[in-house]
């Protein structure tokens, strides 16, 4: 840079020329105290002072009366924030729960805002997009989840802000108007055995062969969720063939999945593995689909650092949740009740931990298995309690699971 520096506005403004260059650049100290270099695009110093200062006066005038300098539309704002999200995620100090966010960003912020610029988002359209989203999923969205959609929305809005986009005063005040879940929806024994033999048949219709693929893999997706508790999305999106050992204990043999919770802290859980509930044919299956895998024994297949789920192509499902209750309305499962109800691809998740309990595993040793705390399991399934003491009397608490067959 020049040595040759220009103080204007009493030092607010200041004007330099950059080496090998007869064009004036700015630095203006904006309300925040930080500064902003733009370029004036002039070689006239004369020229180049007007500029800078009026865009200093201007800047003053917008910040006294809470308005932005200028704007973006929310779409680019939005995936500016979605891409430094994925590169902190993966420089490793990103959290696990960006991917949710940049989700619920790309599923239903982004449609609705898209062309709105970011400083005119108010209560007024914030209302009229919870109308949006809640037609569009179907169902009044849970607290949690509004609270996941509120994380993801403020982190665009910091983006604008960091950006000089909005000022601190166009920021809206994002409320959750969402659902009290008190109990988890869950797959009972009837509407299990209803979904896993429909998926034998429903996986091979289709008018196009990317919807057939589509449904194969998530008839072995829906099995290998049920069977194992891991989370839809955040655990399941990322599982590669290495995350999966054949561990031994004790001369037996078990399968250990590798998975990352929402925090991005590893744990490992064990897949159930009977006569009837092994995932091992869910897995096997995948593999036959690919002509570079389906040679390969099952110990070698687990060496492999490719991702799992994907479906012949070697894509992963764009919107497995959209494929999940097209199974469900196919199988009759989908019903007209209260949308607080509705059964989504996280009972899998329920579904498991509800069979579990009733098969007699203890509370502490669920929630290790499941990467959530005991708190929670006792929150969301203390319910099971007396029906688990009139389940073992009668000697029928297995049959929820041993009728079903992978």
């Amino acid at each position: 840079m020049s040595q040759n520096l220009i103080h204007l506005m009493d030092g607010d403004v200041v004007l330099y020329r950059r080496e090998r260059s007869s064009r004036y650049q700015a630095r203006i100290k904006m309300s925040n105290n930080r500064w902003k270099r733009i370029s004036t695009k002039k070689s006239n110093v004369d020229d180049a002072g007007k500029i800078a200062s009026d865009y200093y006066l201007e800047a003053k005038f917008r910040a006294k009366h809470h308005m932005s300098l200028q704007t973006k539309k929310f779409k680019d704002i939005a995936e500016m924030t979605i891409k430094e999200m994925k590169e902190e995620l993966a420089a490793g100090y990103g959290l696990k729960t960006y991917e949710s966010y940049w989700t619920a960003l790309q599923r239903y912020h982004i449609p609705f805002f898209s062309e709105i610029n970011i400083d005119t988002i108010d209560f007024r359209k914030l209302s009229a997009f919870d109308k949006f989203r809640t037609n569009k999923m179907g169902r009044i969205p849970s607290k949690s989840t509004i609270n996941t959609h509120n994380s993801a929305l403020n982190r665009v809005f910091t983006m604008a802000l960091n950006n000089d986009f909005i000022n601190q005063y166009q920021i809206p005040k994002l409320v959750n108007k969402g659902v009290k879940v008190e109990r988890r929806e869950y797959f009972d024994g009837e509407e299990y055995t209803i979904l896993y033999k429909h998926m034998r048949k429903w996986h091979k219709t289709g008018r196009k062969q990317r919807t057939r693929d589509i449904r194969e893999l998530m008839r072995d997706y829906v099995l290998i969720l049920t069977n194992t508790g891991m989370r839809p999305g955040t655990e399941s999106n990322n599982l590669r063939w290495k995350d999966i050992k054949e561990v031994k204990i004790k001369d037996k043999k078990y399968l250990e999945f590798e998975v990352k919770g929402k925090t991005g802290k590893k744990r490992q859980l064990i897949a159930r593995d009977t006569e009837r509930h092994s995932v091992k044919r869910p897995l096997e299956r995948i593999q036959e689909r690919f002509e570079d895998l389906k040679d390969l024994s099952f110990s070698e297949l687990l060496k492999i650092d490719r991702l799992v789920f994907r479906t012949r192509d070697g894509k992963q499902m764009k919107d497995p949740y959209g494929a999940f209750r097209h199974l469900l309305k196919s199988c009759k499962l989908l019903k007209d009740e209260d949308p607080r109800n509705r059964k989504t691809l996280y009972s899998l998740r329920h579904t498991y931990a509800t069979f579990q309990i009733l098969n007699g595993i203890g509370i502490y040793d669920l929630a290790v298995q499941m990467g959530t705390s005991v708190v929670m399991i006792e929150k969301h399934y203390s319910h099971l309690r007396p029906r688990l003491i009139a389940e073992k009397l009668s000697g029928r608490a297995k049959e929820h699971i041993d009728e079903v067959k992978i």
